[in-house]
C-alpha cells in the first residue's frame, strides 16, 4: 500500500512538472512573439522622422530618396508618363514584396506606413527638378535702341546699308575680363550688334583667328582661317546666332587678312560699307593692316573701318587706331564688358520705316508661344516623376492585397492618400508652370512696352528735325 501510494506521489509530481515546463515555455514564447510584434517600424526600413507627407515644395525638396529607387537615373525618371503605367524595374519588382512584407508586419498604423511606402518609393530627383524650374528665366534678348539724345558728341550717324562684322577669335580671346573668357563678352555684344544694324542694313559676320591653334607649326593655317560664317544678307536671328556660335578662340591674329577679305566682298555690292572690327589684338600674321585698310577706303569713298579694341595694351591700342583712321573710320575702347557692349553699338536717326517695324524688335506671338513650352519644361516634369512614384505606389498596394497584407479597409485608406497626392502632385506643377508663364509674358510685354517708348521718342525728334523719312 505504501508503494503504490509513493508510485502515485511521484506521477503527481511528473505531472505537474511537466505542466509547469509547459507554462514557462507558453510564457516565453508569447513573450517572444510580443517582442516581435513590437519590432519599431525603423528596424525595417529606416528612420521615418525625416519623411514628411505635406506635398509642398520644401518638403518635395527634403524628400529623401526611396532605398529602392537608387538605381533610377534623371532621365528615365522625368520622362513623359500619362494613363500608361510603365512597367516595374525588374530588380524593384523583385525586392518590393519582401519589403512591403517586412513594413506591413512591423506596423498597421497608417502614418507610419504612409511614410514607410514613401521611404522605399520616393522618386531621388524631387529636388534637382524643382530648382530647375524655380531658376528659369526667360531668354529674351534686351533690344538695344540708339538714342542720339544720349550721345556725346550730339553727332548722328546714318545706318550703312551693308555692314560686314569682322571678330577676332584668337587665343589672345581665351583670356579672361571681369571674370568671363573676352570670346564670350565679344559674341554676346555682337548678337545685340547685329540685331540693331540688321533692322535697316544687309549684314555679314567674318571671323579670324580661329583655326588650328597658337602654336607655331599651326600659324600658316591659322593665318588662312579666315572665313565668313554668315554670308551677306538680310539679319535672321536664329541664323546669326548659329553662325556666332559656331566657333572658339585658337589661333593667330591675321587682321590685315580679315580686313583684305572685307574689300573683297565689297567690291562686289556697289555700295558703300561699313566695317566694324572687334579685336583684342595686333596683328601676329606679318600683315600690314593700316595698308590693308587704306586700300579698302581708297576702293570705295564711302567704305569705313571702325574698330573696337576690347581690353588692349598701349602698343595694340596705337596700331589699332591707325588702322581705324586708314579706314576713314572711328577707334573705340572698351576696357571692360559693359564698356564693350555700350561701344560696339552705333547711334542713328531711325527711318519712318525702321520705326514702323520697330515692333519686330520685341518678342512675338509665335517666340512667346514657343517660349512656354520651356517655361514648362520643369514644371512639367515634376509632374512626371510625380506619376512614376505614384504609379510605385498603385503596384504595392497591389501586391499588399495580393498577398492579404493588410485589410480591405486600411488598403482603400491608402488609395484614398495615394490620390490626393496625385491631385496635390498636380496642382503644385500647374502652379509652378502658370509662375514660369508669367515670367516668360511679363519680360516680352517689358520689351514691348520700351521699343513702343523708343519708336514715340524717335517720332517726335524726327517732326523736331523736319525729318519726313
Amino acid at each position: 500500500m505504501k508503494r503504490l501510494s509513493f508510485i502515485l506521489l511521484s506521477i503527481l509530481v511528473i505531472i505537474l512538472s511537466a505542466c509547469g515546463n509547459d507554462s514557462k515555455q507558453a510564457n516565453t514564447d508569447a513573450s517572444e512573439k510580443e517582442k516581435k510584434e513590437s519590432k519599431p517600424t525603423e528596424a525595417v526600413v529606416g528612420d521615418l522622422d525625416n519623411i514628411n507627407l505635406e506635398v509642398s515644395l520644401e518638403s518635395l525638396k527634403n524628400q529623401p530618396a526611396g532605398t529602392l529607387m537608387e538605381h533610377l537615373t534623371f532621365e528615365a525618371d522625368v520622362k513623359e508618363v500619362n494613363h500608361q503605367a510603365p512597367e516595374l524595374d525588374p530588380e524593384l519588382k523583385k525586392a518590393l514584396p519582401e519589403k512591403l512584407k517586412a513594413l506591413t508586419d512591423s506596423t498597421k498604423d497608417l502614418e507610419e506606413l504612409k511614410k514607410g511606402l514613401l521611404k522605399l518609393l520616393a522618386s531621388p530627383h524631387y529636388k534637382e527638378v524643382i530648382e530647375k524650374a524655380e531658376s528659369y528665366e526667360p531668354p529674351f534678348e534686351e533690344p538695344y535702341l540708339p538714342d542720339p539724345t544720349k550721345s556725346k558728341e550730339g553727332e548722328k550717324t546714318e545706318a550703312p546699308q551693308k555692314a560686314i562684322i569682322l571678330l577676332d577669335a584668337s587665343s589672345s580671346m581665351l583670356l579672361k575680363s571681369d571674370g568671363r573668357v573676352k570670346m564670350d563678352i565679344a559674341k554676346d555684344a555682337v548678337k545685340s550688334f547685329a540685331q540693331t544694324i540688321g533692322q535697316s542694313s544687309d549684314v555679314s559676320l567674318v571671323v579670324y583667328g580661329h583655326k588650328g591653334s597658337e602654336a607655331d607649326s599651326d600659324k600658316e593655317l591659322s593665318c588662312k582661317g579666315i572665313e565668313e560664317v554668315y554670308s551677306m544678307g538680310v539679319y535672321v536671328k536664329e541664323d546669326f546666332h548659329k553662325a556666332v556660335d559656331s566657333f572658339e578662340s585658337k589661333g593667330w591674329t591675321p587682321l590685315a587678312g580679315a580686313i583684305q577679305k572685307a574689300s573683297e566682298m565689297s567690291s562686289n555690292y556697289g555700295t558703300g560699307t561699313t566695317i566694324y572690327i572687334v579685336s583684342d589684338g595686333a596683328e601676329t600674321c606679318d600683315g600690314d593692316p593700316v595698308q590693308a585698310s587704306k586700300k579698302l577706303s581708297e576702293q570705295n569713298g564711302k567704305n569705313t573701318v571702325n574698330i573696337i579694341g576690347f581690353d588692349v595694351d598701349a602698343k595694340t591700342e596705337d596700331q589699332l587706331k591707325d588702322v581705324a583712321a586708314a579706314g576713314n573710320g572711328k577707334y573705340f575702347s572698351a576696357n571692360n564688358p559693359e564698356e564693350l557692349k555700350n561701344t560696339i553699338q552705333y547711334e542713328w536717326l531711325p527711318s519712318t520705316m525702321d520705326l514702323a517695324w520697330a515692333f519686330t524688335m520685341a518678342p512675338i506671338g509665335f517666340e512667346v508661344s514657343n517660349e512656354f513650352k520651356n517655361a514648362e519644361e520643369f514644371p512639367r516634369k515634376l509632374w512626371y516623376i510625380g506619376r512614376r512614384e505614384l504609379f510605385r505606389l498603385d503596384a504595392a498596394f497591389t501586391i499588399m492585397k495580393e498577398k492579404k497584407m493588410l485589410t480591405d479597409k486600411q488598403l482603400e485608406a491608402l488609395e484614398n492618400w495615394r490620390m490626393d497626392r496625385h491631385d496635390a502632385l498636380l496642382e503644385l506643377s500647374r502652379e509652378m508652370e502658370e509662375i514660369n508663364r508669367n515670367k516668360t509674358k511679363a519680360q516680352a510685354d517689358e520689351i514691348s512696352k520700351k521699343i513702343e517708348d523708343w519708336a514715340e521718342k524717335m517720332k517726335k525728334l524726327k517732326e523736331e528735325r523736319g525729318d519726313i523719312w
